[in-house]
């Protein structure tokens, strides 16, 4: 939540979450909470995984709106 008000509050439209990869778990974890959660937030208007030189699937692009 202080990430995206701080992004709002610089104009930034866009930001990255690395969350990272959770190696030896189950199940990844804080990838699906940080999903369910960006799907309910009122200003993100998209998300997707990150290129792989900038964290890949350990971490997400998120589109903000203006």
């Amino acid at each position: 939540e202080r990430l995206i008000r701080q992004a709002q509050e610089e104009r930034s439209n866009c930001v990255r979450i690395v969350h990272g990869k959770g190696q030896g778990t189950d199940s990844p974890t804080i990838k699906a909470d940080l999903d369910y959660w960006l799907r309910r937030h009122d200003q993100v208007l998209a998300f997707c995984s990150a290129r792989p030189e900038d964290g890949g699937t350990g971490a997400v692009y998120v589109l903000l709106r203006r």
